[in-house]
């Protein structure tokens, strides 16, 4: 297998509407030696074929077609297909800046960092929403902290050294489709990953249809997920590291009360045990969301659901 410098693995899902925005953006980086996966996770629209016909135009694209699995698995197999010395995943709905990869991979190798981050611009329909991703500090404690917690924990803005992968033998998890990043994430800091960072949004995050994707997936299996996230957790942090664990239970309890996954009664018998959270610790949601949690533990059950309905509408009219 020849190596390139940078391989960039893109899961695909029904995306006929966004794949070619993020394939013009990809052929029109300044870096030119990289190669891009799209990965065609049993897609029922016409992504499979729009694929075929963006590798036929320009062969540093490779196409391959699999039965759906979900996103943590469809990562998987892009890594394992990958040859690049480095690996970067970008979602089909999303799309990059010119210099997205040249930048990475410079401060990759005049650092010798195992992974690169860069910062991102959130599109939010007309208002773009600048996100700095720059770690607080680059211990490990730190890392795991910021990782888990306070940045945006998807792979998209972070260029990864893929020997990483191998010599620790770290995956994504099969069949979890919640979470599955931060799990990726937390092992390659375990595994004594170096950090670096570029003070510039080179990602574009499109945050509608992003939420759109996330608002169809809320169910009560994506809840389960979210349990069996919260397990794979526990077992792979060591001591000391209760807040991340409630920071992410309470992010379940959310989407537990945007989805009615539970009745009042199993909510309650779920998460009344971060009645006694520390809010401060709950660093990465908005207020609003914090409110919601906090009204559904300590007030009513029934209020907090009509307090997520009238968010989830004011987010539609982007009001």
């Amino acid at each position: 297998m020849n190596t390139v410098p940078v391989s960039v693995i893109v899961a695909v899902y029904n995306a006929e509407k966004t794949i070619c925005r993020l394939a013009d953006s990809l052929k029109a980086q300044t870096m030119p030696d990289f190669e891009v996966l799209l990965i065609d996770d049993g897609s029922t629209d016409a992504s499979g074929s729009i694929c075929d016909s963006i590798a036929e135009s320009d062969v540093r694209f490779k196409v391959f077609h699999k039965p759906n699995e979900g996103i943590g698995t469809t990562r998987q197999f892009g890594l394992e297909h990958a040859s690049g010395e480095y690996t970067i995943h970008a979602d089909s709905d999303d799309w990059v800046e010119p210099d997205y990869l040249e930048l990475l991979y410079r401060e990759a190798v005049s650092s010798g960092a195992d992974m690169v981050i860069c910062d991102l611009l959130l599109e939010k329909g007309k208002k773009v929403y600048y996100r700095k991703e720059q770690p607080k500090a680059y211990d490990r404690e730190t890392l795991i902290d910021d990782l888990v917690c306070r940045l945006q924990n998807g792979p998209c803005n972070k260029l990864v050294r893929r020997s990483l992968y191998t010599q620790n033998n770290i995956s994504y998890p099969q069949g979890l489709d919640y979470g599955e990043d931060q799990l990726v994430n937390l092992q390659l800091i375990m595994a004594g990953a170096s950090v670096s960072y570029v003070p510039k949004a080179l990602y574009h995050y499109d945050y509608i249809s992003n939420l759109d994707s996330a608002s169809r997936g809320v169910s009560p299996q994506k809840i389960l997920q979210g349990e069996r996230f919260v397990s794979e957790l526990r077992k792979l942090l060591p001591q000391g590291y209760d807040n991340i664990i409630d920071n992410q239970l309470l992010g379940i309890a959310y989407l537990a009360i945007g989805s009615k996954a539970y009745s009042r009664k199993d909510y309650y018998g779920k998460f009344s045990s971060l009645k006694s959270v520390r809010w401060k610790d709950y660093r990465k949601k908005a207020f609003s969301i914090k409110l919601i949690i906090w009204t559904s533990l300590h007030i009513s059950y029934g209020l907090a659901l009509f307090m997520y309905g009238i968010k989830r509408t004011k987010k539609r009219f982007g009001l």
